[in-house]
């Protein structure tokens, strides 16, 4: 009695998806083209296969390279989902801090990979240059919910097979 209630202990905590949230420094991370330019800068964060990602927020300081507007200023997670932190700030800053969150629906693949890529939208005001970059302290939060891992197959393996011996 005492070995199933302690494997269905086992098999109910790993079982059980709990949310987790990831703090991600993007400190100088540089702007320079347009989605997809091989020179833009992409971050890589691993929170595990099938993963689903619940919530993206920031807290970072951008500075603009004249011309640049800082609404230009774009992050993509995996190629769907775009983050725009200066949303209808259509001029030059320098060091302005910007903070929110918005929703995310993601599911990563089998590679359990975050990709994050850094761009501009609009317009690409330094052709082969730095259009705007992230200040030092600046980071985002991901809120994702991992899923189960093998110890709770393994958890809910040995439920069973302590229940069919009885």
């Amino acid at each position: 009695m005492k070995k199933t209630i302690a494997l269905a202990a086992v098999a109910a905590f790993a079982g059980t998806a709990m949310a987790s949230s990831l703090v991600v420094d993007v400190s100088g991370a540089n702007s320079w083209g347009f989605q997809g330019d091989a020179m833009n800068e992409t971050l890589s964060v691993f929170l595990g296969a099938g993963a689903s990602v619940t919530s993206i927020s920031w807290d970072v300081t951008l500075t603009t390279i004249v011309p640049s507007w800082a609404d230009e200023n774009t992050m993509t997670f995996n190629g769907s989902q775009s983050v725009n932190v200066a949303a209808g700030d259509a001029f030059t800053v320098s060091n302005a801090a910007y903070a929110g969150s918005t929703g995310s629906s993601l599911v990563l693949d089998g590679t359990g990979l975050l990709n994050i890529e850094f761009h501009e939208v609009g317009f690409d005001d330094i052709a082969g240059g730095v259009d705007s970059f992230f200040g030092q302290g600046s980071s985002l939060t991901i809120g994702y919910v991992p899923t189960p891992g093998s110890l709770a197959v393994l958890g809910l393996g040995g439920l069973v097979a302590g229940r069919r011996r009885r």
